[in-house]
């Protein structure tokens, strides 16, 4: 299977477990703030805040740890730095905010011919298979 199709259907793995996050994670704001906060504009900011404080902490926090999330690992990728080693916070830190401002235009990096997005270029990152990653690092 193609390179791009498995970084797609990872991202599409963790979207699904992104969503049962995001379920997850509503329950204790809505009870907090109530059943009406979306006609409350600043609570409604608060919430979607909320939730990119979530996601961020989900994708970084695999990043940094294994340079796998659930997706990535079932696909048997790793997100790597160009030498091949685990990305430090602040390199994961400038990916999540790279992939939330190119999200739509940065995916079109995965059809051209080195297959990488907009937002591994921008951060020296890469998503490589699991056999093509030395041993070791």
């Amino acid at each position: 299977m193609p390179l791009a199709i498995k970084i797609l259907l990872a991202f599409a793995y963790d979207l699904i477990l992104l969503c049962a996050i995001w379920v997850a994670g509503a329950f204790p704001f809505v009870l907090w703030q109530g059943e009406g906060f979306q006609r409350n504009p600043y609570a409604l900011v608060g919430f979607q805040a909320y939730l990119i404080g979530l996601t961020y902490l989900y994708l970084t926090y695999f990043w940094t740890q294994n340079g796998q999330t659930p997706g990535l690992r079932v696909w048997r990728l790793a997100l790597v730095r160009e030498d091949h080693y685990l990305m430090p916070r602040y390199q994961a830190n400038l990916r999540f905010l790279a992939g939330i401002l190119l999200f739509w235009i940065g995916w079109l990096g995965l059809f051209t011919p080195m297959k990488r997005t907009l937002q591994d270029r921008l951060t020296g990152t890469r998503i490589l298979p699991l056999t093509s990653i030395n041993p070791g690092h």
